[in-house]
Parts: structure tokens; C-alpha cells; sequence
């Protein structure tokens, strides 16, 4: 079997997930520990056996913030004796009475063998919440054996922003939820929002566990990624702050729609029609200019760096760009935009990340090959490449700049890949 397929050899419903999977050395990806970290003044409590364990230290380890989580270990003797309850109530009381300073919340991991075992964690929960009125205590969960039903990294950013109680909301403070990374001149939205007086908050960028309780506040809540649809549509209901999904595409048209819609809830000026004509402008001639630098060398795009590896491979073919594949593991974009690029690129490969074969394969390109993402460089064995994921805080016009200007540096510029896709939670700053 080959490690690739034709796109037009394959159907929407592809899922590379499924069975033995294949674990790249490409770490840049963020997971639960470098998410729950972004949340100020907390403390994260892993409760695991010792095998779980091991990762979640390292990692806490190789962001230099192991003061920002501890740990509880599940053994044989906890399931033999039945006090699994008790384990985690007296574990992460001690953790509390040791940690030097309170912490101002606490998002406790229970794990797989909890949930096997069905113990009454909600219980402890209510405990601890009794005792230490002060701790605002969440119940978080890494159970890999869940990730098809309820996956843990949309799980955890819904759990951390249930700490938010409902309020009384403003139509002039707005909510961006679900992103590693900051957004800013580099999104549309975030342009808009500055420019017309609303403030606009972010997990990433509240410095106090007082700053984040504020977005409670918040009239509207803007999601970019499909992981953080599970925190939007249950603030929405909970809270009764709007949800407003982005699309955080290549489509000029969907950009101008999306920010009319904001503009629209939120009751202020969308972008002129000569601003959008400006900026259609200023990208096209950006575009042109890359391709024109590229010259013909082809590109390979992963789901690691953008939310929409297959609309972006569309975006490219159609100003002239050379892709050659695509590495994605689902398809989580729409079937049109799937069959849209099955029917323009026929003979485009996708490549299954995941997949168990795909460690036969035998990297690297005859000749040069530009990747945008991290999987796509290191199967292809390129130091030219865009290191970038989670799409980095680019949203729109200004984020198809941005991309553009990443794009060109990677074709004259290499970077030591092998080194760069080892650092687990590329530019997490979190510690």
C-alpha cells in the first residue's frame, strides 16, 4: 500500500484516525499542557498512571514550567482497593497545602481509567469546593480513548472558560476564543474590533486571573478553529454571549460576509467597499509576487500550520502556484471544497500523517519543494518551509499577507528542520 492516494482516488469520508497510528517526530502541535498553562495564576493537577504521566512532565518540563503543575499517580493498589475517590480528594489536597503560593484556580486532569472505573470524581469536586472557597476548581479530562466522541483539546477549552460566570454583557468588549497564539495586525477582524472602540479579549493575552473572569462580560464570542466550537456553542447557551464562528479560509468573499456579520451583532461600521478593494488589491499583487519567486517550485501544504490545508492548496492552484500534495488525516472542511479541488487537481497527493505505512516512506523530494507546516517538511525532508501552526493569528486579507510574506522567506531562506519540528509547542510562551 502506498503512503499517498490520489485525491481523485479517494472519498470525503477519508479518516487516516482510525486503528494504528504512526507518531512523527513533529512536536510543534500544541496539546492540554501548554493550553491549560495559558490560563493565569492556576495550577494544573495531572491524575494518571505513571505511564501517562511521563508525557505530560515532560512537556511541562521543556516549557520550563513545572511549577505550574503537579501530579498524582494511579497505581494497581488504587484500583484493587477502591479508593480512587479518596486519592484524588487527599492528592490534590496535599498539592494545595505544598504549592507555595494559592492558586487562584485549579484545572484538575482525571484520566481513562477513571472513567473505566466510573469513579464519582463530580463528588470529590464538591468537596474541594466546600473547603477552599477561595479555588475555583475545574474538571478537566485527558482520556485519549474519547477523542473521536469528545476530544480533549475542544474539551479543555470549553472546560477553562466555564470558570466564566454569567454576567451582565456589553455590545463594546467581544471574546476571540480557542487560539494558541494572540491575534492582532495580522487578523481582519481584530483590525475592525481596535478600530471601532471594542475591546477585545483572549485568553492569551489576560496577564490576571481577575482579567480573564472579564470576559464574562463580553457581548460575542469569535471562534477560528474547529476545536474551539465546543467552548463557542456552550458559552452560547450558558452564558448567552453570541457565538461567531470564523472561517478562517482563502475565500475574499466568505472574509467580507464574516466581517459583516460581526459588524452587523455588534452594531458598528463594516469595512467600506474602497477598503475592500484595496485590500483585494494589495493581495493579489502579494500573491503574484510570490509565485512569481517561486518560479514553478512546487509546494506542499499540512493541517499542522493552516485550518484549511485543502481550500489553501485551492487558493494556490488557482493564482498558478505548483502543489504538489497535502498531508491531512480527516477532512474537516466542506465536501464542496473537497470535490471543488478533486475535480481542479485530479492527481494531487494526500498523504496520511497518521497513518501506520506512511513510516515506510521514504522522505524527502528529487529537486526543491516549499512545505508550508511543519509534517509537510519533515516528510518531504525540506529545510524550506513555513514554520508555522494552529494558523498563527492570521485571519483574512491581512492574514493571507502575512502567509505570503512567511511563503517567500521559506523559498530563499533555510531553516534547520530537524531541529525546529523537535520543540513541542512551537512558540508556546506560556511558562
Amino acid at each position: 500500500m502506498k503512503e499517498f492516494q490520489k485525491i481523485k482516488d479517494i472519498t470525503y469520508e477519508y479518516n487516516a484516525d482510525i486503528g494504528l497510528a504512526y507518531a512523527s517526530p513533529v512536536r510543534g502541535v500544541w496539546n492540554i499542557v501548554h493550553i491549560g498553562t495559558l490560563l493565569p495564576e492556576s495550577h494544573q493537577i495531572f491524575v494518571c498512571p505513571t505511564s501517562c504521566l511521563r508525557g505530560v512532565v515532560l512537556t511541562t518540563a521543556e516549557m520550563g514550567a513545572m511549577d505550574k503543575m503537579s501530579t498524582i499517580t494511579v497505581g494497581e493498589d488504587n484500583i484493587l482497593e477502591g479508593d480512587m475517590e479518596e486519592a484524588l480528594q487527599i492528592g490534590t489536597e496535599r498539592v494545595i497545602a505544598e504549592l507555595p503560593e494559592r492558586p487562584r484556580a485549579m484545572l484538575i486532569f482525571t484520566s481513562c481509567v477513571h472513567h473505566f472505573l466510573a469513579v464519582n470524581y463530580q463528588r470529590v469536586y464538591k468537596v474541594l469546593r466546600e473547603k477552599y472557597p477561595d479555588i475555583d476548581f475545574i474538571d478537566c479530562y485527558m482520556n485519549p480513548i474519547m477523542r473521536r466522541k469528545t476530544p480533549a483539546v475542544p474539551s479543555l477549552w470549553r472546560q477553562m472558560h466555564r470558570l466564566l460566570q454569567k454576567t451582565e454583557t456589553t455590545k463594546k468588549q467581544v471574546n476571540l476564543v480557542g487560539n494558541c497564539f494572540p491575534y492582532g495586525e495580522n487578523s481582519d477582524l481584530n483590525v475592525l474590533l481596535e478600530r471601532q472602540g471594542v475591546r477585545v479579549m483572549d485568553i492569551n493575552t489576560c496577564k490576571t486571573y481577575d482579567e480573564f473572569l472579564q470576559m464574562a462580560a463580553s457581548a460575542a464570542n469569535f471562534t477560528f478553529h474547529v476545536t474551539a466550537n465546543t467552548a463557542g456553542k456552550d458559552m452560547q447557551i450558558r452564558l448567552g454571549q453570541e457565538w461567531i464562528p470564523m472561517h478562517a479560509g482563502y475565500s475574499y468573499d466568505r472574509i467580507d460576509a464574516d466581517l459583516q456579520k460581526a459588524a452587523d451583532f455588534l452594531e458598528i461600521e463594516a469595512p467600506a467597499e474602497d477598503e475592500i478593494s484595496r485590500l483585494r488589491a494589495e493581495v493579489e499583487a502579494s500573491v503574484e509576487e510570490t509565485r512569481a519567486l517561486l518560479d514553478g517550485t512546487p509546494v506542499s501544504i499540512d493541517y499542522t500550520a493552516v485550518d484549511c490545508p485543502l481550500e489553501l492548496a485551492s487558493y494556490l492552484l488557482d493564482h498558478g502556484f505548483q502543489v504538489e500534495s497535502v498531508f491531512i488525516d480527516v477532512f474537516t472542511e466542506s465536501r464542496e471544497t473537497f470535490e471543488e479541488l478533486q475535480q481542479k487537481a485530479p492527481d494531487l497527493k494526500i498523504y496520511q500523517s497518521l497513518g501506520w505505512n506512511i513510516r515506510r516512506m521514504e522522505r524527502g523530494y528529487d529537486g526543491k519543494i516549499i512545505a508550508i507546516g511543519q509534517k509537510s517538511a519533515y516528510f518531504k525532508d525540506t529545510d524550506y518551509f513555513v514554520n508555522v501552526v494552529e494558523n498563527e493569528g492570521m485571519y483574512g486579507y491581512r492574514g493571507i499577507l502575512h502567509l505570503m510574506e512567511l511563503l517567500r522567506d521559506a523559498a530563499v531562506n533555510a531553516k534547520p528542520m530537524r531541529e525546529l519540528v523537535q520543540i513541542k509547542g512551537w512558540g508556546c510562551s506560556c511558562s
